[in-house]
């Protein structure tokens, strides 16, 4: 367990879980007995506790930042100093980092992006007025609430980092993707280098990829210094050209040429807000003829960056060789002086080693072991490469690799000839050389339980950590995903952190009202509100065409997230429906007719009687299907005397399902039948007579007389 974990802090804060770790702090999460909240305490590594002019900056700093108040800046609340610890209590954030959350969307749409960055241009400018400086701007400082919220962290962390006489290289660099030019350059940093680093962040989000990359972070410095970026619109052609103006206008490598402070920033930001058309004017074109504020890159600069190995985003951490702005402008006065000291004491220090060499190889040539001969030194903490420079010429190196965890990639830790024993010159000595340690790659644990990832993981023999994290998309106890990614090589024995869902942060969602909306408005509306959406049609023209008619969940209900909502839209046309009509058979009719149905004055369709006489006396339906309100003949044909009679008019509307009689004849069957012969046929109809299913009508006269049929009004429910 972590030492700290279960101890109090000055008596008020009760140290819970550790939740971070840094190179210059670890982060804790803790409750503040006296406030009854939970914060997070981030405590100083023991290494920089022990340096008393790292501790003087560290608690003035510390007290500086303390003063920051803004709704886009973590709150400092406390920080402590005694002889054994020294931390600072914060705000407790629970959400993801910026970081994590371009990790998980890819390219962020421009207005999510603006929406981001414009905070954190509010949160520095208000730090840049109180004359503090962040220098440490990057996705993984800045955490993000589920409303769209950001707060910036660790303002003022990286100047405390300065270890005098540290050159630029792998071990002080680490945000090298978001560094300014000036702070590779280890010059003198102010907020135009904050506004930078902003340039980058925008610049990742918009596009999905960072402006400069490389295998080690000299060479991603280098970049910083010496090249201009790739367009955004090179790689994503949707970006708006305003906006693409902003982003390398940020990004200018001379630091008078981009933005002077974050207000210029935010106010062109604004104004591209309100004109996307506007154009800024600003070019940032590589020009041969400007001058370079570096020394030029030599062949050893390129091989050593090769060599450099590469640092996970997570770990990163840079030093920058600032004073405090009181020791500013002495160091400017000093800015010539020490180049020239410099060039001297690296003179002396060749002098003085060609010096030592020989006087070396003068007594060693006394003693006994005379000449031919060598003492091994001790290679052990030697690069192979540095081995076999100074010392191939007298021994036979011979190197094995292989995996070792402490000792970095082409670092020696054996050798099969102690130090100190004496050799001929030529003598073959074997030297065994890390591979570093040894990396196995991580598996695809996506949907897996936590415990299920676990075993896999330690099979591999990493050890596994549980972070927990909502998810609208992977279910509840599954896991999300890793850090290290999937694919991604890690030391074995390297804990990975293993991201597992709780769930959506909103369960349950208030279905909204879309009645009349268009289809798309009401798409983005359910969609909005994380739930589904599938359309039908339905033949209407009581609403417009293409507007919701009906939702299957009535606004107001609760439904879970992703819950399915079904629309009908309008098709703007009427309905179709199916009126049936009934035609008596009187008695006395016999044989075959034929029934015609007419359509405002056109035949539409025909029915057959193949018996009559069977159906003396009882109706026959006529289905009759259309729009609106039609006007319908029905006449009848005896196939015997080929003879027609109109047997009824009438008037149908559709949409109410109802007809009219108009007029009406029954006694038409009888009146174009041939006289009868002495034995009627006994067979029923045809299977073309069959009663409707669902349509009925009402006859409010039952005599069957003229006067009753052509006056009465028929419905079929």
């Amino acid at each position: 367990m972590d030492a700290y974990v279960g101890k109090r802090l000055d008596g008020r804060y009760e140290i819970t879980e550790l939740i971070g770790m840094g190179g210059m702090a670890d982060v804790y999460k803790a409750v503040d007995i006296m406030e009854d909240r939970t914060v997070a305490v981030k405590i100083l590594k023991n290494e920089f506790s022990e340096n008393e002019e790292f501790l003087r900056r560290f608690r003035n700093e510390s007290k500086a930042i303390a003063v920051l108040s803004h709704p886009n800046i973590v709150k400092i609340y406390d920080v402590g100093f005694s002889d054994e610890v020294q931390y600072i209590v914060m705000e407790y954030i629970n959400g993801i980092t910026l970081k994590e959350f371009i990790e998980q969307q890819g390219v962020l749409r421009w207005k999510d992006a603006l929406h981001f960055i414009t905070q954190v241009l509010k949160a520095l400018q208000h730090a840049h007025d109180r004359g503090i400086v962040h220098r440490d701007i990057k996705p993984q400082n800045i955490m993000l609430f589920t409303d769209g919220t950001i707060k910036v962290m660790d303002f003022g962390i990286a100047r405390f980092s300065r270890q005098d006489g540290r050159t630029l290289s792998d071990k002080t660099i680490g945000s090298v993707h978001y560094i300014s030019p000036e702070q590779a350059r280890g010059d003198i940093t102010d907020e135009k280098s904050d506004i930078y680093s902003v340039g980058v962040m925008l610049y990742e989000m918009l596009t999905g990829v960072k402006p400069f990359d490389a295998e080690n972070p000299v060479a991603v410095a280098l970049m910083h210094m010496q090249e201009n970026a790739k367009r955004p619109r090179d790689i994503v052609a949707t970006i708006p050209e305003p906006l693409e103006e902003i982003v390398m206008h940020a990004m200018e490598r001379e630091p008078l040429k981009r933005y002077q402070s974050a207000s210029e920033m935010l106010k062109d930001i604004e104004t591209f807000k309100h004109d996307p058309d506007v154009v800024f004017g600003y070019t940032s074109e590589p020009d041969s003829e400007s001058t370079i504020f570096f020394n030029p890159i030599t062949d050893a600069d390129m091989n050593s960056a090769k060599n450099q190995p590469k640092q996970a985003d997570d770990e990163e951490e840079y030093y920058d060789d600032e004073e405090y702005d009181e020791e500013e402008e002495e160091e400017k006065k000093r800015s010539y002086v020490v180049p020239i000291l410099a060039a001297v004491t690296v003179a002396v220090v060749i002098v003085a080693a060609f010096t030592i060499f020989f006087m070396v190889m003068k007594s060693m040539g006394g003693l006994s072991k005379g000449a031919g001969t060598i003492e091994i030194p001790n290679f052990v903490g030697m690069s192979i490469t540095d081995a076999r420079s100074e010392y191939g010429d007298k021994l036979n190196i011979v190197a094995i690799d292989e995996n070792n965890d402490e000792y970095a990639e082409g670092i020696i830790f054996e050798q099969d000839i102690a130090d100190g024993e004496i050799k001929k010159e030529g003598a073959e000595i074997t030297l065994t050389v890390s591979k570093g340690p040894r990396t196995e790659v991580i598996p695809d644990l996506a949907n897996q339980t936590f415990e299920d990832a676990r075993n896999d993981l330690e099979k591999l023999g990493f050890k596994a950590s549980e972070t927990l994290q909502n998810s609208d998309t992977v279910a509840e106890g599954r896991v999300i995903r890793t850090n290290p990614a999937v694919n991604e090589a890690a030391p074995v024995g390297s804990t990975i952190k293993v991201f597992v869902s709780k769930g959506p942060l909103q369960k349950t969602v208030k279905v909204p009202d879309v009645l009349g909306k268009t289809k798309g408005d009401a798409k983005a509306i359910l969609e909005k509100n994380k739930l589904k959406v599938s359309f039908e049609d339905i033949d209407t023209d009581e609403v417009e065409k293409g507007k919701v008619v009906s939702q299957s969940v009535s606004e107001g209900q609760y439904v879970d997230i992703n819950s399915e909502i079904v629309l009908q839209i309008s098709t703007g046309e009427v309905a179709q429906a199916t009126v049936s009509i009934p035609v008596n058979v009187p008695l006395g009719a016999w044989g075959s007719y034929v029934i015609n149905i007419s359509v405002n004055g056109a035949l539409s369709k025909t029915q057959s009687i193949d018996q009559a006489e069977a159906w003396a006396g009882e109706n026959i339906y006529v289905p009759v299907t259309g729009k609106g309100e039609e006007n319908v003949a029905i006449s009848v044909t005896n196939n015997t005397s080929g003879r027609t009679a109109v047997y009824g008019q009438y008037k149908i509307s559709y949409k109410d399902k109802k007809y009219e009689t108009v007029s009406t004849n029954p006694n038409c069957f009888v009146q174009i039948t041939p006289e009868q012969p002495t034995e009627a046929p006994t067979e029923a109809l045809t299977e073309d007579y069959t009663e409707p299913e669902t349509d009925e009508y009402v006859d409010s006269g039952d005599d069957g007389s003229d006067d009753d049929m052509s006056s009465d009004n028929y419905s079929a429910e």
